[in-house]
């Protein structure tokens, strides 16, 4: 009897790198990458936490020699990466992910900001010093934190802008403890700044851009065997469906209150190495729309009429647009129109369709959600 057609796509000959390929979005992009034909070699501080992947999502492709695993312990060190990125017999196209910590680590800026500036321009001046000539594009995954400032009502942010009030946060402070959030936002906007400063000062031979995703949500692909792994971005939305927030309410909005489906974000990354000539040189917003905490509980209540009683109520409506999730009139506003247009007039998944997908990943949390 003859073996069965393997469901991998043939080898397209390129391989990517992804960096701290455990975590949430970098696994999803990872996945995307394999399905469309390329080799895939990530990183972590850990081969171990990657165990995960190559078990179950990646178990295919990992068996068929299209997944390498390399440990960079310290991406901070000089070099860290120079032999993950060197002697590749296949074109490659490398892709740079700056994932967040965890919040509660966030209070000095000498642990955060300094570590987030080396582990970028560490691996840029490796890809440029050991790559191949074959190297086409650097993909930055930056964050909207680096963009969005507080203070502003009315705005709509673009490209343009840049959270300059976190940085001058963290400076006053002058190595004291700092708001964890501000924290975080400063990190991701002097990561950033030196990716833009070493183009310009490097001229590299490979394009580099750089995604700025607003709130993440959607499916994760590791199969967490509890809720308290889940992201930061993820927990407030479980702690909804099970009612478990704070004080039992619906919760504060986060930022902007933004929101993107995490396929969505893979799907722009590739798009971004795909298309070097066009991204070289510019940042993209990755936004669809506006979702706060009670635009998520009330589309929870409608896929779980058996949980009403336990996701918040809040006021069902309040502050954004049903059905298109489009900013409101007269606030603060995300502007993705340079990306969208740039994919050929991308269309994202709206929001009740990321929350029920993300909602049944969860359910193997919950005991008789139906």
């Amino acid at each position: 009897m003859s073996e069965p057609a393997s469901s991998i796509p043939s080898h397209n000959g390129k391989t990517v790198v992804i960096t701290g390929i455990n975590g949430y979005l970098a696994s999803v992009i990872g996945l995307a990458i394999l399905k469309k034909g390329y080799k895939l070699i990530g990183t972590c501080r850990s081969d171990k936490r990657a165990q995960p992947l190559l078990e179950d999502a990646y178990a295919e492709y990992y068996r068929a020699d299209r997944v390498k695993i390399v440990e960079v312990v310290d991406m901070t060190k000089e070099g860290a990466f120079d032999e993950v990125v060197k002697g590749k017999k296949t074109p490659p196209t490398l892709k740079r992910t700056i994932l967040p910590n965890t919040l509660q680590a966030l209070m000095k800026a000498p642990l955060v900001v300094g570590p987030a500036i080396a582990g970028t321009t560490g691996i840029l001046h490796s890809a440029l010093k050991c790559s191949s000539s074959q190297l086409s594009a650097v993909v930055i995954t930056s964050s909207l934190a680096a963009i969005v400032s507080p203070g502003r009502d009315v705005h709509t942010y673009t490209e343009d802008d840049w959270n300059n009030y976190a940085e001058e946060e963290v400076e006053k402070a002058a190595g004291e403890e700092c708001s964890p959030l501000v924290l975080y936002a400063a990190s991701k906007t002097a990561a950033e700044k030196a990716v833009w400063a070493f183009r310009e000062k490097e001229k590299p031979p490979f394009a580099i851009s750089s995604l700025n995703p607003t709130i993440v949500y959607g499916p994760p692909i590791i199969k967490h065997p509890n809720p308290t792994d889940l992201n930061e971005t993820l927990r407030p939305m479980y702690q909804i469906l099970t009612g478990t927030t704070p004080d039992g309410v619906i919760p504060p909005k986060m930022g902007s209150a933004g929101y993107i489906d995490v396929r969505d974000v893979a799907t722009a990354h590739i798009w971004a190495l795909e298309h070097p000539s066009v991204s070289d040189g510019h940042r993209y917003i990755a936004s669809a729309g506006l979702a706060p905490p009670q635009a998520i509980a009330d589309v929870l209540r409608e896929i779980y009429p058996n949980r009403r009683d336990i996701i918040p109520l809040g006021t069902p409506g309040e502050g954004y647009v049903k059905e298109t999730f489009e900013w409101l009139e007269g606030g603060v506003k995300l502007s993705a129109r340079r990306l969208e247009e740039a994919m050929g007039n991308y269309k994202w998944i709206l929001l009740d369709r990321c929350i029920k997908d993300t909602a049944k990943y969860m359910e193997r949390y919950l005991e008789g959600a139906s």
